[in-house]
C-alpha cells in the first residue's frame, strides 16, 4: 500500500478513502493507495512552508550537493522504480529504464545549475549601490500526469529544489506509487522535513484547496489543456504563478526526395514510443504527394512490426493505454478517419483478451478535419496526409492552436531549417527526433502552455529578482 507523505512521515489510513492501482496490462488491481484528505493538504501546505524557512537559506552550492545526492540515490533506485512504472503504467521496461535515466539526469544538471548560475549581481549608477537578488518564491504545488509519472514529477522538482523552493506534489491517480517511490528517495538525501509532500486522491478538490492555501506561491503542471485553462483560472484568482506544459499536436513535414523508408521509420518510431502518449509525437504528418503513398506504406510495414503487449515482457515494443476510455478514444478517432475517407493502411484488432490495449494503426490520406489532425491523438494512431506544395503545408501545420513541437524532415538541411523556422511552435526537430533537452528551455507557444521546463529558464520560473538599493 503507498501512502501520502507529508513532512517526512507516511500518513495512514485510518478513515481516509482507499484506491486500488490498476495494472492495464492486465486490467486487474495490484496494489492500493491512500487517497489523502484537504485537512492533509492543509499540512502538508504547511510543513513545505516551515521547510521552505530552512532551505530557501541554504547556500546554491550546498543546495547542489543535496540535488548530487538525490541523483545518485534516485540512480541507485532506478531499476526499481523502472519496474514500478511499467507495472502501473504499462510502457516496456525498456522504455521505463529510459524515462529513469532521464530523471537521474535531470537532478544531476539541476544540482549544476545550483552550482553555476549567478543568484546575485549588482548594477552601478543613480547614486546607490543595488543589488539583485534572485530569491526563491516559496512552496511550490507540482501536478503530475500518468504518460511519464516519474518525469512530470521530477522535471519540475529539481529546478525547484535548486532555486531553494519547496514542493507538494499532487501524483496522477493512475500512477501514484513511482511517483511515491521518488518522493522517498528524494526525502532520504538530507532536506529539511517537509521539502518534498505527497498527496494524492481526489485531484479536482486537492488542487483548489492547495491552491487557494496561502502558503503556496506557484504551481507547475504537465498535462491536458483542459486541465491546464481551469489551474490557470484558479491561479489567475490568487494571483499565483504557473508553469504549464500542456498538449500539442505537433506537425511533421516531408520534404520532397527525402528517403522514404528512412524518414517513416524514424518519425512512426516517435508517433509509437510510449503507445503514442507523447506530447511531442508527430500528430500530423505531411508528405509531399509524390512520396505520400510510398511513405505510407514504409510506414505501415514499421508499425505492422511491433510487438504489442505486457511492458515486463522482454519481446513487447509497444504496452497497453493508461485505461479504458483511452482505447475508446483511440476507437473513436480510427471510425472517424475512415468515415471522412482516409485509407486504412493498417488497422487491425487488437488480439489481446485483457488489459487496456489499443493495436497501431496507420491511416493515409487523412483531411484536415478528422479527429486525428484536428485534435492530439495522444495514442498509437498514425495519420498521414499529402501536400502539393510548401506555403500550403506551411499555413496547414500552423492552422492549430496548439503550439508544442513540430519536425521537418528534408535533403536539404538549408531548406530544412527554413521550413522549421516557419513553425509556429515552441520548438522544432529537423532531420532528427528530439524536441526537448534537460539543459536548453522548452515550452509551448500558444495553448500549449506557460513558461518552461530545461535549463536555466527552469530554475527562472521559482525566482525572484528582488532589489536592495543602499547609499552609496
Amino acid at each position: 500500500m503507498f501512502h501520502p507523505i507529508i513532512d517526512n512521515t507516511r500518513i495512514p489510513a485510518d478513515e481516509r478513502d482507499i484506491l486500488p492501482l490498476v495494472n492495464p496490462a492486465l486490467g486487474q488491481p495490484f496494489d492500493e493507495f491512500i487517497c489523502a484528505s484537504e485537512e492533509d493538504v492543509d499540512h502538508a501546505a504547511k510543513a513545505a512552508a516551515r521547510a521552505f524557512e530552512s532551505w530557501s537559506r541554504v547556500a546554491p552550492k550546498d543546495r547542489a550537493r543535496i540535488l548530487d545526492d538525490i541523483a545518485a540515490r534516485v540512480k541507485d533506485a532506478s531499476e526499481k522504480l523502472a519496474e514500478q512504472i511499467t507495472l502501473e503504467q504499462g510502457k516496456p521496461l525498456d522504455e521505463a529504464r529510459l524515462e529513469m535515466s532521464g530523471v537521474v539526469g535531470m537532478f544531476e544538471h539541476f544540482a549544476e545549475m545550483a552550482d553555476t548560475m549567478p543568484f546575485s549581481y549588482e548594477r552601478p549608477g543613480h547614486g546607490a549601490r543595488r543589488t539583485i537578488d534572485m530569491v526563491p518564491v516559496g512552496p511550490v504545488i507540482v501536478i503530475t500526469t500518468w504518460n511519464f509519472p516519474v518525469e512530470t514529477a521530477a522535471v519540475h522538482i529539481a529546478p525547484a529544489l535548486a532555486a531553494g523552493c519547496t514542493v507538494v506534489v499532487l501524483a496522477n491517480n493512475d500512477t501514484p506509487s513511482s511517483v511515491a517511490m521518488l518522493v522517498e528517495n528524494i526525502n532520504e538525501a538530507g532536506l529539511p522535513g517537509g521539502a518534498v509532500n505527497l498527496v494524492m486522491g481526489a485531484s479536482s478538490k486537492l488542487s483548489a484547496r492547495l491552491i487557494k492555501h496561502p502558503a503556496m506561491r506557484h504551481l507547475s503542471y504537465t498535462g491536458s489543456v483542459n486541465v491546464g485553462r481551469e489551474l490557470a483560472s484558479q491561479c489567475g484568482a490568487e494571483i499565483m504563478r504557473c508553469t504549464l506544459e500542456l498538449g500539442g499536436n505537433a506537425p511533421a513535414i516531408v520534404l520532397p526526395g527525402s528517403n522514404v523508408e528512412d524518414v517513416a521509420a524514424s518519425l512512426i518510431s516517435k508517433r509509437f514510443w510510449n503507445a503514442g502518449q507523447v506530447c511531442t509525437a508527430p500528430n500530423r504528418i505531411y508528405v509531399n504527394r509524390d512520396q505520400h503513398d510510398a511513405f505510407a506504406a514504409a510506414a505501415g510495414e514499421y508499425a505492422r512490426k511491433l510487438v504489442l503487449g505486457d511492458g515486463s515482457d522482454k519481446n513487447t515494443t509497444m504496452g497497453p493505454l493508461a485505461n479504458m476510455e483511452r482505447v475508446r478514444t483511440m476507437d473513436k478517432i480510427a471510425a472517424d478517419a475512415l468515415a471522412k475517407g482516409a485509407t486504412a493502411v493498417l488497422n487491425e484488432p487488437a488480439t489481446q483478451n485483457k488489459g487496456f490495449y489499443s493495436p497501431p494503426r496507420v491511416f493515409a490520406n487523412v483531411p484536415d478535419d478528422a479527429l486525428g489532425m484536428a485534435e492530439e491523438v495522444f495514442g498509437p494512431i498514425a495519420c498521414i496526409a499529402p501536400y502539393d506544395d510548401l506555403e500550403e503545408v506551411i499555413a496547414r501545420s500552423n492552422n492549430c492552436e496548439l503550439g508544442l513541437s513540430g519536425y521537418v524532415y528534408g535533403p536539404d538541411q538549408v531548406e530544412a531549417e527554413a521550413v522549421a523556422a516557419r513553425l509556429q511552435v515552441g520548438s522544432v526537430a529537423v532531420n532528427q527526433l528530439t524536441t526537448a533537452y534537460i539543459d536548453v528551455p522548452f515550452g509551448g507557444l500558444k495553448i500549449s502552455g506557460l513558461g518552461c521546463v530545461g535549463g536555466e529558464a527552469a530554475v527562472q520560473e521559482y525566482l525572484f529578482p528582488r532589489l536592495t538599493a543602499t547609499k552609496s
